[in-house]
């Protein structure tokens, strides 16, 4: 599907869940928007500068409008007039926007300058997808959360408005029920997992409460991908009070870019001068010497940037602040930094069946969806013990209840709704995909039974980074996969599996 159509569907998604006031399902259609720009310029390494800025703007937008969504509800005017539910002309328009208007921070402040074109794969600007939307009443908005997230809109889904239950309420842990649970954790109390790591940070973050203050130690979590390290970094900053400021470390192709986004990073948090969490996701993306520089940050509360290529060096201090580095290759984080988080270092696993059982209960019944037992059962064995497949599943099974035309038909998941599901999408009973199974063949019919990472990667068309983040670990953990110095080779349970696939 074109970069345009794949666009226009996902707005029309997010356009029926605006007219049928359902706000976890704006988020949902938001967040692909969002998506869709971030892989668009993850892809465009010969994009001119300037196409690589509106991606990267648009990214913001989408952002931007995630979080008015989630703090503010439907019924915010810059919502109600992005989706042509508001005749208010001093507010601009999905259309106004693709066609370069201006979009007010706030509908009653003066409005801010920003790159609005839709780059489409001509390089004209594009109309917006046309919809008559009637105009409906919404509910007020929701209480404003403290804090402050600045993280990744993928990972902050908020909670559904309206959303009732069918059927009993879903049983919880201690035997208690809930009426309308939240999509994610809202308090770092309910996290569902990782225990080991919770009733630690619960303890320190009432500790240092108790002593007046509104910062922990340097905290380390690592892991493999997709288990929720964003969702707990976040979590950190609403039981301490303060504000969220999140940095993704993997995004940045080389270390002068990498340098000027963590000073333009840094600068931004000590402006407002006040206590913060800082989060570093994938840090071990960082060069050495960025991951050297982050040093004098822990020492002396002072960041001393490298020099830049004119040979400048900025002084910036940060005065009350709780650091996070979070990775999935803890091996490439320096061990200084790593002494330096050595009492709040954290490995994270892999969620067992029964926690993704009350995960998935917890997730479909605050879309106000019910479940039975034998489909999450097939669920479980498919999520890779990740929360990042957890999300997607409950995503796609819930788009399973709709017709064609957006109509919901349903509002009960049963087995053969799961199965489906994951028919449709070729993710076989143990969560092997089509590229899983590409990269088991392409070892398996390398002579000698033996191939490198680089050499694997450039066979099945991935990026390096992305096979040995996104693939490696599972089909290792799975036993499917043995690393030794020579490269990657099929375990006997592999080619086994492969024989009974065919």
């Amino acid at each position: 599907m074109e970069f345009k159509d794949l666009f226009r569907e996902k707005y029309r998604a997010a356009l029926l869940a605006a007219r049928a006031g359902n706000k976890q399902g704006v988020i949902d259609g938001l967040r692909d928007l969002y998506l869709i720009f971030a892989e668009q310029y993850r892809k465009g390494n010969g994009d001119p500068i300037v196409i690589k800025a509106k991606l990267k703007r648009w990214q913001d937008i989408f952002g931007g409008y995630i979080e008015i969504v989630r703090t503010h509800g439907l019924s915010d005017l810059r919502i109600r007039k992005f989706f042509g539910l508001s005749d208010d002309a001093s507010l601009p328009t999905f259309g106004d926007l693709i066609g370069g208007a201006k979009v007010p921070t706030d509908p009653k402040e003066s409005e801010i300058d920003i790159i609005g074109i839709f780059p489409s794969e001509t390089g004209e600007p594009a109309s917006a997808p046309a919809m008559e939307v009637p105009a409906r009443e919404d509910t007020g908005p929701e209480e404003k959360t403290p804090g402050r997230s600045v993280g990744d809109p993928s990972e902050d889904k908020g909670e559904e408005t309206g959303s009732e239950l069918s059927g009993e309420p879903l049983p919880y842990e201690g035997g208690e029920t809930v009426a309308k649970p939240a999509y994610e954790p809202d308090a770092l109390e309910n996290f569902i997992g990782q225990q080991h790591i919770v009733k630690v940070l619960l303890k320190e973050i009432a500790i240092a409460k108790a002593e007046g203050k509104r910062h922990l130690d340097n905290i380390l979590l690592f892991g493999n991908p997709g288990l929720g390290k964003s969702t707990l970094m976040r979590l950190i900053a609403k039981s301490l009070g303060v504000r969220f400021e999140w940095m993704d470390c993997s995004q940045y192709r080389n270390s002068q870019q990498s340098l000027k986004a963590l000073q333009n990073f840094l600068m931004r948090v000590a402006r407002e001068n006040e206590p913060v969490v800082i989060a570093f996701d994938e840090v071990h993306m960082l060069t050495d010497e960025l991951q050297s520089s982050l040093l004098t940050l822990l020492e002396s509360r002072v960041y001393v940037s490298p020099p830049d290529i004119n040979g400048n060096v900025k002084r910036i201090p940060i005065e009350e602040f709780t650091f996070i580095a979070a990775t999935t290759d803890d091996d490439k984080v320096l061990n200084t930094i790593k002494d330096r988080c050595l009492r709040l270092k954290f490995q994270m696993v892999d969620y067992t069946a029964e926690e993704l059982s009350q995960i998935y209960r917890t997730k479909i019944a605050a879309k106000g969806l019910t479940i039975t037992e034998e489909a999450i059962a097939t669920c479980i064995p498919r999520s890779r013990g990740s929360i990042r497949y957890v999300n997607s599943f409950v995503e796609g099974l819930s788009r399973e209840l709709y017709d064609d035309n957006g109509r919901r038909v349903s509002t009960h998941i049963d087995l053969a709704v799961a199965q489906r599901f994951f028919e449709e999408r070729g993710i076989d009973p143990i969560g092997l995909e089509k590229k899983d199974l590409e990269i088991l063949r392409v070892i398996g019919e390398e002579a000698g039974g033996v191939i490198g990472a680089e050499t694997l990667s450039a066979r099945v068309g991935l990026d390096p980074k992305k096979y040995l983040s996104e693939y490696e670990p599972y089909l290792v953990k799975i036993k499917f996969v043995s690393i030794t110095g020579r490269g990657r080779s099929l375990t006997e349970q592999a080619i086994q599996y492969l024989k009974k696939a065919e």
